[in-house]
């Protein structure tokens, strides 16, 4: 408005009459009227600015104020919120260790309950039972289910305190002997177990024993003073026989089996099995007593033999001969009878002795070897099929009690046991007697070879000129000549009588 007052006044000056006039006139009046109108509004604001001030101050001042409260509730609520965090931490912490101790508790009951002796079940199996329940009872409190833990605590350690020292108390027990359930007292002094019936008949360890609910009473032998047993219960004091292997010493002898009952145990295989072991065994003997029946000549005894031969002293030669049993007697009664005949006459009759003592020196020695080899073929038969049928109880009857199907598998497993007992034997002996037979062979042929180089000495033959005929290809093996070497007497460790050939 003041801008158009300004550009109207130069041409209001100018012009002064007319129309213009009245407009200028109207200008004016309204420029008058605005300049009061802003001159009011100015002494408006003027009055109005100083309390508006104060209040936007004050405000300023409430919104420091709802900041600082706004800061203060912040910090309280992180306060809050961290110490809810740890508060929750500590009540999952202490729900762990509780968790923790619960289990251990536990642990121990378990490990508790299974260390008692078989007949402290009678004592404490009852609160055992209960306090397990409540302890795993959802209904309860926790307070009351750790109590019930704590419980069982306590009781562990009033048995510990009086086993120390030896706790009596009744109960029952089965005679391990005769299956008679006794009542009496048991007398439990750390591990170790007694029990002695009312009337004293029935006096002994108390252990458990298999499928039996109640404890067994093992009678203890007469000279550790069983009598003693029922005397300390009654009077409690006394001495006490102590098994230190808590009853294994028993178990173990139980175990224990006769050869009989090994048989029985082990089916019919054992049968074959023992029969045809004592029947190698027993050819065994009865040929190594014919091989060491076999004669072997003195050194001596040969060089007579054969000075009685070259000088035709046919009978004392025989009777030499005949001083010596077995084979070899044979085959000097032949080298008597054909020693003036041709030499591969001579050599062809003592290789026939040798052959017909070779058949028999080694007769029944094969069945031995089969009796050996077949053995453990009959014990492997023997375990298979009692393996057998071990699988088809475990199908019939599961696998719930392993000691019965272990015990089967064990009574399966002595058929190979006695097959390797019996073939052992029946092994060494085969070999001890092939040995042995052998050495009688060879001393056999070493003897042969010694009266053929003596008689080709004689005729002053070269060992060359008289070969063995084609008719005799064998005789070179067991009739070779040997190195020849002066007649000083048998050399230490040669078989008596067979000493090395004449020069």
């Amino acid at each position: 408005m003041l801008l158009i007052a300004a550009v109207l006044l130069p041409g209001a000056a100018v012009a002064q009459s007319g129309p213009l006039k009245d407009v200028v006139a109207d200008l004016q009046k309204r420029l008058d009227a605005a300049e009061k109108e802003l001159s009011d509004a100015r002494a408006i604001i003027e009055e109005e600015k100083v309390p508006m001030t104060q209040r936007l101050n004050e405000l300023d001042d409430q919104a420091i104020e709802a900041k600082k409260k706004y800061d203060d509730v912040l910090r309280l609520r992180d306060t809050a919120s961290l110490d809810e965090t740890n508060l929750k931490n500590r009540i999952k912490s202490r729900e762990d260790q509780t968790t923790y101790l619960g289990n251990q508790i536990d642990e121990y009951v378990r490990g508790f309950d299974s260390r008692l002796h078989v007949s402290e079940v009678q004592r404490y199996g009852a609160v055992i039972d209960k306090k397990t329940n409540d302890a795993a009872n959802s209904n309860l409190s926790d307070e009351a289910k750790f109590g019930a833990r704590l419980d069982m605590v306590n009781l562990s350690l009033e048995r510990l305190e009086e086993g120390i020292g030896g706790v009596v108390f009744e109960g029952s027990a089965v005679d391990n002997n005769s299956g008679v359930v006794a009542n009496g007292k048991f007398l439990v002094m750390g591990p170790l177990g007694y029990f002695a019936s009312r009337d004293k008949s029935v006096v002994g360890l108390a252990d458990l024993r298999h499928g039996s609910v109640e404890p067994a009473v093992i009678a203890l032998p007469p000279e550790s003073n069983p009598g003693a047993i029922a005397d300390t219960i009654a009077t409690l004091e006394g001495p006490l026989p102590v098994d230190s292997t808590r009853g294994s010493a028993f178990k173990v002898e139980e175990t224990k089996k006769t050869i009989l009952e090994e048989v029985q145990t082990g089916g019919p295989v054992m049968w074959p099995i023992g029969g045809l072991g004592l029947l190698a065994v027993f050819i065994g003997i009865l040929k190594w007593i014919q091989l060491s029946r076999v004669k072997r000549p003195g050194y001596r005894d040969v060089t007579r033999f054969l000075e009685n031969l070259d000088l035709g002293n046919s009978m004392q030669a025989e009777m030499l001969a005949r001083k010596t049993t077995g084979p070899i007697g044979k085959m000097l009664m032949a080298a008597v009878s054909h020693y003036k005949d041709p030499s591969t006459v001579l050599e062809e009759s003592m290789f026939e002795r040798v052959l017909d003592a070779r058949t028999k020196l080694n007769s029944w020695t094969p069945f031995i070897k089969i009796a050996a080899a077949v053995e453990p073929l009959l014990g492997l038969l023997g375990t298979v099929t009692g393996m057998i049928n071990t699988f088809k109880l475990i199908t019939v009857f599961g696998t719930g009690d392993s000691s019965t199907f272990s015990a089967g598998i064990s009574e399966a497993l002595l058929t190979t046991q006695w097959g390797l007992i019996t073939a052992i034997p029946c092994l060494l002996i085969a070999a001890f007697l092939g040995r042995k037979a052998k050495a009688a062979m060879d001393d056999m042929e070493k003897l042969g070879v010694r009266i053929m180089n003596h008689r080709k000495a004689k005729d002053h033959l070269p060992e060359g000129d008289d070969p063995p005929s084609e008719s005799t290809p064998m005789l070179s093996t067991p009739l070779a000549p040997q190195p020849r070497r002066p007649e000083t007497g048998p050399e230490e460790g040669e078989a008596p009588g067979m000493a090395p050939s004449p020069a």
